[in-house]
């Protein structure tokens, strides 16, 4: 198995703990959460690869690791 490391994103994360946000890719789509912990690891959707991602405690309080690029912030967000 090769463990591919992904160095697109600096040291600032754009949300922070307690943050709502919503899933925009993967398995968890369009599912709605809160930021938990912002994190540099393999992710649900990317298991091969380390990346910059955050904990989200969804809304069912069940607990995932997505990529920054996978969530937006809630406001202003109209979801189907």
């Amino acid at each position: 198995m090769t463990v591919r490391y992904c160095p697109f994103m600096g040291h600032y994360y754009r949300f922070k703990r307690g943050d709502p946000v919503v899933i925009l890719s993967g398995r968890y789509e369009g599912r709605l959460g809160a930021v938990d912990s912002a994190v540099f690891q393999r992710t649900v959707d990317f298991p091969d690869e380390f990346a910059p991602g955050y904990h989200l405690v969804l809304e069912d309080e069940a607990v995932v690791t997505v990529r920054w690029d996978q969530v937006d912030s809630r406001s202003g967000r109209i979801l189907p």
